[in-house]
């Protein structure tokens, strides 16, 4: 209980509308939500050039944008090293020491250099940095794929492909590799190849070397690869090697998301329905355990709470739209152990009802990440068209932010819902509010109303609530092309859609949109409307099977 006090006092500073000054910056925590007040300090005219060097000086994690920002008001400061060695022509960069030119270094343009200036990179990087030495003298040889593979080493050869422009990389990687060099390579697991082999893997301009990939037994490499590698030999109509691929990965797999799906992977090859039975008995939440307890008509063993108990009225002892406050009460829950203590603090400072999703933050880490919250705070601060658009709203929002109004993302996207600052006056302006600042986006009425507009902009073109959440996450032009490309989500190809989940070309947002849909589907089912997953995902197939394909 001795805490309790402290902790209310650090905490209960309040977030006002109050013009941006260099006291204010100077008075809050270190982190990205003072950043994000910083690019805002830095951008307004009036700052002048001694407040922005000091601002400068505050920030937490410098970035583009604000190293513009304060060249533009005419700090002539020096670049870290990384960025400056970057800045530099060949011919200064030639004449840096190695940590220099590691930086600078466009191995894009080694094939192009003349011998005496390879020698004189050699000379430099030999000792110094003898991993970019080996990659320059690959790079300057005659056969570079054959002294790659020769190399035996997987950090190399797949910096060398990265640094390469994708007409280099077709040009000397694109062809048939030996596999069993491809499987030494593979086997030492290294992050870059893992990389490199999703690359390809999901690429349709690699068609050479994704099959002398596909013929290489590859048992070493990362989970999430050894995975792949068994969906693209199902694609490939080789259904034993990725069966096996598929038991590889659920006998090697931490991640209990990774384990569901090898055995997801297992029953749609084998039609096997002990892999769904076993899938059915997953606490993980994911699409694939949602699958496997509608399919066998059992109760999931994954927890879901929709309602925290014996939270009180008014406000909480902090303010919510406040990035600040949640950061400093925040940094002192997490050192206080599990126990009576901490259960106190939780009651005193985060049991109010706009408080819940905060709460729900510190539950689920006390409880280890296997409770579920799905709550709809805020929730009768608006009015709402229909369920589905509060059950997309909060899916979103909920994968967004966990709920919480006053978040702030390294690239500075705002609140419950993640807004771009550069969409604030657009959206804004189509909903008719003026005077609209940034620090908005921190009300949740606000954040909800903003983002369920942005989504019904993206309903209205992509329908499908897993389409949005592509778009939402990698952006509207991202989901455009790839649809465009018409080589995903088809119609009476094998394993479809399941298939096309595993195939979309971006990392994150791959991961995103099932995550999404499986809070929508949660949160319609909470709302009264519960939904099949099959037949849902069965509406992504927009496109015809290509003819070639057809039999």
């Amino acid at each position: 209980m001795k805490r309790l006090l402290p902790l209310l006092s650090l905490v209960c500073f309040l977030h006002a509308q109050e013009q941006i000054t260099l006291d204010f910056l100077k008075s809050k925590p270190k982190g990205i939500a003072r950043d994000f007040y910083i690019w805002q300090f830095l951008q307004d005219p009036k700052t002048s050039l001694q407040d922005s060097i000091q601002a400068y000086d505050l920030v937490f994690r410098k970035n583009d944008k604000i190293e513009k920002l304060v060249t533009q008001k005419g700090y002539i400061h020096e670049l870290p090293k990384d960025l400056r060695c970057k800045n530099l022509s060949f011919d200064k960069l030639k004449e840096e020491d190695a940590e220099c030119i590691g930086f600078g270094l466009k191995l894009s343009t080694v094939p192009s250099l003349a011998p005496q200036e390879i020698r004189h990179l050699l000379k430099k990087l030999s000792t110094d940095d003898p991993i970019l030495a080996q990659e320059v003298e690959i790079l300057s040889s005659k056969d570079p794929l054959n002294q790659a593979l020769k190399s035996n080493n997987a950090q190399v050869f797949s910096e060398i492909f990265y640094g390469l422009n994708l007409e280099q990389r077709l040009h000397i990687f694109n062809h048939s590799i030996n596999p069993s060099q491809l499987q030494a390579l593979a086997d030492q697991n290294h992050p870059n190849f893992n990389k490199m082999l999703q690359y390809v893997l999901l690429s349709d301009r690699f068609s050479t070397l994704q099959t002398s990939i596909l013929k290489a037994r590859i048992t070493q490499a990362d989970e999430r690869i050894l995975l792949l590698l068994g969906v693209a030999q199902l694609q490939h109509h080789n259904t034993t090697k990725a069966q096996d691929y598929f038991r590889l990965t659920l006998q090697k797999a931490k991640s209990p998301l990774i384990k569901d799906k090898a055995l997801f992977w297992l029953y749609l090859s084998t039609q096997d329905k002990s892999y769904l039975q076993e899938l059915a008995k997953s606490d993980t939440l994911s699409i694939y355990s949602i699958f496997a307890t509608q399919t066998l008509g059992v109760k999931p063993k994954y927890s879901i709470i929709s309602q925290l108990q014996e939270l009180k009225k008014g406000q909480p002892k902090f303010d919510i739209s406040d990035p600040f406050a949640w950061q400093t009460l925040r940094s002192n829950l997490i050192k206080i152990p599990s126990g009576d203590e901490l259960k106190a603090v939780l009651d005193q400072h985060l049991a109010y009802q706009d408080s819940s999703p905060h709460m729900a933050v510190m539950l689920t880490r006390i409880k280890k990440f296997k409770n579920n919250y799905f709550l709809m705070p805020y929730a009768n601060q608006l009015t709402w068209q229909d369920d589905h658009q509060k059950a997309l709203t909060y899916a979103v929002a909920r994968q967004e932010s966990n709920l919480l109004p006053a978040l702030v993302s390294t690239s500075y996207a705002l609140g419950m819902m993640q807004i771009m600052p550069f969409n604030l006056a657009p959206i804004a302006k189509s909903l008719g509010k003026k005077d609209m600042q940034l620090s908005d986006l921190f009300k949740p009425q606000v954040a909800l109303e903003f983002g369920r507009f942005y989504l019904r902009e993206l309903e209205d073109e992509f329908k499908h609530p897993l389409f949005v959440a592509y778009a939402y996450n990698g952006g509207p032009g991202f989901w455009r092309r790839t649809l465009k490309k018409k080589t995903l989500f088809i119609q009476g190809r094998a394993y479809e859609p399941w298939l096309s989940l595993e195939l979309i070309p971006y990392e994150e947002s791959k991961n995103y949109g099932p995550l999404v849909l499986a809070n929508y589907i949660i949160y319609q089912e909470l709302l009264g409307n519960p939904i099949n997953l099959d037949k849902l995902l069965s509406q992504t197939l927009v496109n015809s099977k290509p003819k070639k394909e057809k039999q």
